[in-house]
C-alpha cells in the first residue's frame, strides 16, 4: 500500500468493518473527501482484486489492499463525486460489477423516527422493511430495521451470498434503528437480517415489516411491493355505515369456499353483511414474525368482490404475539400493523383474537412464570393501554370501523365506551356460552336433559355487553360430523341451532357447514332468519334491550325445550319461540303465554322450502284461558323434532272480543240453563216424594 494511502486510514475504524462490528460503516466505507482528493474505501471479503470505476471520469482505478480480510482503498483527485463502481475479481476468478451502498445518504427523517420512538407513527411500515425507491437517479431497495440491543445488523441475499460480512447497514444516529440502500436491487430480492449482539452472539431474522416466503432452506423475506391492484370499490367506501342493528357476520373459512364471486352473491342472497377473515399466523418470536405485512392481492381480491357485493370484511387479528408492549417502539409496530391491513386492503372491521392474552399477565401461565404489575394485580396495564390506544386511533381514522373483541376470560366493561372506563369495542366474543352449546348439540338428544342448563344459563349475563355467538373457526367446519345421529338429524339440528341463536338476544358470527345436496334448503332458512332480524325491531334496534326478553319455560329439561318471547314495548308483534332440541315430536305441547290474543305462526325450520316436512300453518292459534306455566293464558302447538317456531302474537280484533264474549256468553247461558234444568228435575223429584 502506498504510504499516503497508508497514513489516510483509520485503523481501527477497519478493524470494525473486518470483524463485522461497525455500526455506522458509511463513516468509512464509501467515498470521503481528503482535502482536495477523494477516499474510495470498500470491502469485500472474497475479493482477490478491486478495480474503481468512475464512470464519469471513464477512469479505472486499481485499489489497494488494506487488509488481507478484504479491506480495498483508493485515492483519487478531485472533490466531486460523480457515479461510480467497482469491479471485483473473486478469489474463484469470478468478475463482477457492484454499486456501492455507501454511496448514497442516509434517507430516514428523524422526524418520523422520533415519531416511532413516542410510538405514534401510525404510518411506519412505509419506512422500515424493504422498500423498491430511487435515489440520485439510481434504483435500488431500501433497508431499515429496528434492532435493540445489537451492535451491528447486515442485510443479506443471493446478492452478497448470504454473507453478512458484507453489506453492513448504518445506524441512524444513537437509536436503535439500521437502514442501507442497496442500489441495483428490486422487488426479486430474497434477504434476512443478520444481527450481531453485544455478547458476540450472530443470529438471523426474517424482516417483520416484509413480505415472507418459506424455502426448503429458510424463511426468507421478500421486498415489500405495493402489488398493482386497481380496487373497484369506491362506492362501498363512500357509503359505509355502522349499523350496529343490523350486523349478520359469516365465518369465512378458506379452504372449504369456491369462487369469490359466487360466495358473494350467495352471502348477499342470504342477508348476510358482513364476512370475517380467518386469523393470520403469528409468530411469538419478535425476530421471526411473519405474514404481518404481507402484500398478497389474493386477499385485496377477496375484499374488493365482497365490497362490490355490498358486503363488509372484517378480519381477524391475534394478538397472541403482542409482547414487550412497555416498550413504545414495540407498540408502534402493532398499531401500524393493524393500520396497514384496515388502509392497503380496504378492511372494515378488526376482531382482536385471544385478547385475554393480552389483558391479563397470568393467563395460560402457571406460579412462576409471570410478574404482578406496579400495582400488586394480574392486568397486564401496557396491553389495557395498547388496545385503548388502537381503538381510539381506528375510531378517529374512521368512524364506520368495527371493532370486535375475542376475549375467553371474565373483563368488565369490553363494550362501554372509553370516557367510561370501557375498552371502547362494539361486540364482544360470546365464546363461553358457544362453547356450551357445542356440548349440548353434540351430546345425543336422550342425554340433554342431564346438560339443559347449557342452552339457558346465557340470559344470565346476555345483558352485561353487547355480545356476538361466535363459533371457533374448527367448530364451524366440523359440527356437522360432531352431531350424532342420521344426516336428517344432524340437517335438523344445524338448522335448529343457527335459528336459536338467530332470536336469542346478541348477534351472530358462523357458517356452519352442510352437505351440498343440503345447502339450497339451509341458505333459504337462513335468509328468512336475517330477513325476520332485520324487519322486526325487536330483534334489531331493541337487541341489546334487556326489557325485551323473558323466558316462558326454561325447566323443561326432561322435554329439552326452552321457550321464550322478545317482547314489544306495545305487546303487538312479540314473539313467541319455541326450540325443541329433542329428537321426538311434540303434537300438543302447551305453552302459557303472557298475552291474550293469537299467535300467527310465522317460521320454522322444519318447513318443507327449509328441507323438513312440515307445513306451516297460516292461521293463527287462539289463547284459551287456563293457568299454565305461571302464565293466565296457554295455546296449543305442534313442535316437530329438532326445531324451532316463532309465533307473531296479535291481539283480538273488537269484533273477535265481542265474538269471544258472546261465545262465553253463550257457554254461560247453557251452563245455567243446565244447572236449571237439574234443579227443576230435583225440585219435581222432592214434590213427588211429598
Amino acid at each position: 500500500m502506498k504510504a499516503k494511502l497508508y497514513d489516510l486510514m483509520n485503523w481501527a475504524k477497519i478493524e470494525g468493518i473486518v470483524y463485522s462490528e461497525e455500526d455506522k460503516p458509511a463513516s468509512i466505507l464509501g467515498p470521503h473527501t481528503v482535502g482536495s482528493s477523494t477516499l474510495y474505501q470498500a470491502f469485500f471479503p472474497d475479493a482477490k482484486k478491486v478495480t474503481l470505476i468512475l464512470e464519469d471520469k471513464n477512469k479505472r482505478v486499481s485499489m489497494d489492499v488494506a487488509d488481507e480480510e478484504g479491506f480495498f482503498a483508493a485515492l483519487s483527485a478531485g472533490k466531486k463525486v460523480g457515479p461510480y463502481s467497482y469491479e471485483v475479481v473473486t478469489k474463484k476468478g469470478e468478475k463482477v460489477f457492484r454499486k456501492d451502498p455507501y454511496a448514497f445518504p442516509v434517507t430516514v427523517i428523524q422526524e418520523e423516527l422520533d415519531k416511532f420512538n413516542e410510538g405514534i407513527n401510525y404510518g411506519v411500515y412505509k419506512i422500515f422493511g424493504s422498500h423498491e425507491v430511487e435515489i440520485n437517479k439510481t434504483k435500488g431497495v431500501q433497508f431499515t430495521v429496528w434492532a435493540p440491543g445489537a451492535i451491528r445488523v447486515s442485510v443479506i441475499g443471493d446478492f452478497n451470498s448470504w454473507d453478512g460480512r458484507f453489506t453492513p447497514m448504518n445506524r441512524v444516529d444513537n437509536s436503535d434503528v439500521f437502514t442501507l440502500f442497496v442500489p441495483g436491487l428490486d422487488a426479486s430480492v430474497a434477504y434476512q437480517y443478520e444481527l450481531k449482539a453485544r455478547d458476540g452472539r450472530i443470529s438471523v431474522f426474517t424482516d417483520p415489516y416484509g413480505d415472507k416466503e418459506v424455502t426448503k432452506e429458510r424463511t426468507i423475506s421478500k421486498v415489500y411491493t405495493e402489488k398493482e391492484f386497481v380496487w373497484d370499490d369506491q362506492k362501498w367506501i363512500e357509503n359505509r355505515k355502522i349499523n350496529e342493528d343490523d350486523f349478520k357476520v359469516f365465518a369465512w373459512e378458506e379452504s372449504k369456499e369456491k369462487d369469490v364471486k359466487t360466495l358473494a352473491k350467495q352471502l348477499k342472497e342470504q342477508g348476510f353483511n358482513h364476512v370475517s377473515l380467518p386469523a393470520f399466523y403469528l409468530s411469538s418470536n419478535f425476530y421471526q414474525m411473519v405474514d404481518y405485512f404481507s402484500s398478497e392481492t389474493d386477499i385485496k381480491k377477496f375484499v374488493n368482490e365482497m365490497h362490490k357485493a355490498g358486503i363488509g370484511v372484517i378480519f381477524n387479528w391475534n394478538t397472541a404475539s403482542c409482547y414487550a408492549l412497555y416498550r413504545k417502539q414495540v407498540s408502534n409496530f402493532f398499531i401500524s400493523n393493524v393500520l396497514y391491513w384496515v388502509e392497503e386492503f380496504h378492511m372494515d372491521g378488526l376482531i382482536f383474537s385471544e385478547l385475554e392474552r393480552l389483558l391479563y399477565l397470568d393467563f395460560g401461565k402457571a406460579e412462576g412464570e409471570w410478574m404482578p404489575n406496579i400495582y400488586g394485580g394480574s392486568e397486564n396495564l401496557e396491553g389495557i393501554e395498547f388496545v385503548k390506544h388502537t381503538n381510539s386511533i381506528l375510531a378517529n381514522r374512521n368512524k364506520e370501523f368495527i371493532l370486535l373483541a375475542d376475549i375467553d376470560a371474565i373483563w368488565p366493561k369490553v363494550t362501554a365506551p372509553m370516557e367510561q372506563g370501557g375498552l371502547g369495542f362494539h361486540y364482544r366474543y360470546d365464546t363461553a356460552f358457544t362453547r356450551d352449546l357445542i356440548g349440548y348439540l353434540t351430546t345425543d338428544p336422550y342425554h340433554r336433559s342431564a346438560i339443559h342448563e347449557k342452552i339457558t344459563s346465557r340470559m344470565g349475563y346476555a345483558y352485561n355487553e353487547k355480545f356476538v355467538m361466535a363459533f371457533p373457526a374448527k367448530a364451524v367446519h366440523d359440527l356437522w360430523d360432531w352431531i350424532p345421529g342420521t344426516e336428517k338429524d344432524k340437517f335438523s339440528t344445524i338448522k335448529a341451532a343457527f335459528a336459536y341463536l338467530s332470536f336469542l338476544p346478541g348477534k351472530l358470527l358462523a357458517g356452519f357447514r352442510v352437505p351440498e345436496t343440503m345447502e339450497k334448503e339451509y341458505a333459504a332458512m337462513v335468509k328468512k332468519c336475517h330477513e325476520l332480524n332485520s324487519k322486526t325491531d325487536i330483534l334489531a334496534k331493541e337487541d341489546y334491550n334487556y326489557s325485551n326478553f323473558s323466558w316462558i319455560n326454561s325447566f323443561q329439561q326432561k322435554e329439552c325445550t326452552v321457550s321464550f318471547l322478545r317482547k314489544d314495548s306495545h305487546e303487538e308483534g312479540s314473539l313467541l319461540v319455541v326450540v325443541n332440541f329433542a329428537n321426538n315430536e311434540k303434537p300438543e305441547f302447551m305453552i302459557g303465554v303472557p298475552y291474550e290474543g293469537k299467535y300467527e305462526p310465522i317460521f320454522d325450520t322444519e318447513e318443507t322450502a327449509f328441507g323438513g316436512t312440515k307445513k306451516i300453518d297460516k292461521e293463527a292459534i287462539f289463547t284459551e284461558e287456563s293457568g299454565w306455566d305461571g302464565y293466565a293464558q296457554k295455546i296449543n302447538v305442534s313442535l316437530s323434532p329438532l326445531s324451532v317456531s316463532v309465533y307473531r302474537y296479535i291481539p283480538f280484533t273488537e269484533e273477535e272480543i265481542y265474538a269471544i264474549a258472546e261465545k262465553k256468553a253463550d257457554k254461560i247461558r247453557e251452563e245455567l240453563m243446565a244447572q236449571a234444568r237439574e234443579k227443576v228435575e230435583l225440585l219435581k223429584k222432592f214434590k213427588g216424594i211429598k
